[in-house]
């Protein structure tokens, strides 16, 4: 009997929604998924369990977000590492292979509830768009996170199985891709009922709309979401313990999240500690970003912990404190990061016009982290600057900074071994031109 292998998320809170009470199964029969409400949320559970994947926010895609910018710098012998940190990738890079794999797996466990769950007689229609809802938005954040680092890719919307014709799509154009999350989520918006933080969420869908709306220069849309989402809550968390880490708790600032358990496997603890401490030192601050935090800043103990050595200090980020059980949540989405949506986008939109509007937003996350505001004088000539500087202060180590400079057009701009445009997208997997007829070396992204 096929198998569907669903990895247990166990969540460590107690919500009134009784499917969150239920303890699935660890594996699913394919034939059995849609006969109980048990099962069918088991395999629910599996979809979230994607994102935990180690080439996905398990490690290699949060990683890669910080290792291609200025934050950070390979410090081990990994050669797909030091291939990101020098931005000299190659088809057959194993992140680069591997993000691909693990991202479409996560969208083929949603399209396989999706194409299912509209049948199944033991759920009222609520509780069926809720979950058509959750599963529409994580598509669209998996082909988001697709298409921002590989441009055009496949654009599957229906479950495949192996060795299976049908899984040989051709490149759908970027534009094509971004239609589709689009609709995924402005049909998720009016779906989900859900409102813990470790699921999707109405606000969640609304979060990640204002980003992708963001990332196309749809300002004015950008605006929009980003209203919405803080007039319902605009919280910022004065505790940093209660944003990353293992809280028991979310922080009202976490839009949305990924639990990890020690049984999860997440090992970016140990990518990112020292040696000294037991882990691997794989990813560390560079030292001029280093250099750039100053001692009052609050965050500076999470982005980048002194550590003496016989050689002289190091630097690693505690963002991930847990190296011994690596049980460390992973925040997707958060309050701080809508300030700097609508900051953006405002100026983009008419930095004059919006000037004080813009260095209010840089402020009030500045602030929170115990700085003092940036007068409106000082920042004359320089907002762009301030604006660009603040936010990587903000998201250091969370996977967004490579993100940021490639959608500003600053990528090579900053980063002295970014030199061709083409370098701003990962080249296609030779894997998947290798099996896909649909996909040949004709096809490979510029550069490649």
């Amino acid at each position: 009997m096929r198998k569907i292998l669903i990895s247990v998320l166990l969540i460590p809170f107690v919500a009134c929604d009784d499917w969150l009470d239920i303890k699935p199964k660890n594996y699913v029969a394919s034939d059995e998924v849609f006969t109980t409400r048990e099962n069918l949320y088991a395999a629910l559970t599996g979809c979230y369990d994607a994102l935990q994947f180690q080439h996905y926010y398990g490690r290699s895609f949060i990683i890669a977000g910080d290792l291609l910018s200025d934050n950070s710098m390979a410090k081990g012998t990994k050669i797909e590492l030091i291939a990101l940190d020098e931005n000299n990738l190659t088809p057959d890079n194993i992140i680069v292979e591997g993000i691909w794999e693990d991202i479409y797996t996560a969208i083929n466990r949603a399209n396989y509830i999706l194409e299912g769950v509209q049948n199944v007689n033991f759920l009222n229609e609520t509780e069926k768009n809720d979950i058509v809802g959750q599963l529409l938005f994580l598509r669209a954040l998996h082909y988001f996170n697709l298409v921002r680092l590989y441009g055009a890719v496949p654009l599957k919307l229906k479950p495949t199985t192996k060795n299976n014709p049908s899984n040989f799509l051709p490149r759908s154009p970027v534009g094509s891709v971004y239609q589709q999350i689009i609709s995924d989520l402005d049909s998720a918006e009016i779906s989900i009922h859900n409102n813990q933080p470790q699921w999707a969420t109405g606000r969640s869908v609304k979060a990640l709309k204002a980003l992708v709306y963001l990332t196309l220069g749809d300002y004015s849309h950008a605006l929009y979401y980003t209203n919405e989402c803080l007039l319902e809550n605009s919280y910022l968390e004065s505790d940093y313990s209660r944003l990353f880490g293992s809280f028991t708790e979310p922080s009202p600032e976490i839009i949305f999240y990924i639990p990890f358990i020690p049984s999860d496997n997440n090992r970016l603890a140990e990518y990112h500690f020292p040696n000294q401490l037991g882990g691997r030192y794989e990813n560390a601050p560079k030292l001029d970003f280093v250099n750039s935090l100053t001692t009052s800043d609050k965050r500076k103990k999470w982005i980048a912990e002194s550590l003496s050595t016989s050689s002289g200090n190091i630097y690693y980020t505690k963002k991930y404190p847990n190296l011994s059980t690596g049980a460390n949540n992973v925040t997707v989405l958060r309050n701080a990061e809508l300030y700097f949506i609508r900051a953006e986008a405002l100026y983009f939109t008419d930095s004059v016009a919006h000037y004080n509007a813009i260095l209010s937003d840089i402020n009030t996350v500045r602030q929170r982290a115990g700085l003092n505001p940036i007068d409106s004088a000082s920042a004359v000539g320089k907002l762009w600057p301030i604006l660009e500087n603040e936010k990587q202060l903000e998201f250091a180590f969370e996977g967004k900074r490579w993100f940021d400079l490639v959608r500003t057009n600053r990528a090579l701009v900053k980063i002295p071994s970014v030199t061709s445009v083409n370098q701003t997208l990962f080249p296609i997997p030779q894997t998947e031109i290798l099996y896909n007829p649909q996909i040949t070396p004709a096809d490979q992204n510029p550069g490649y």
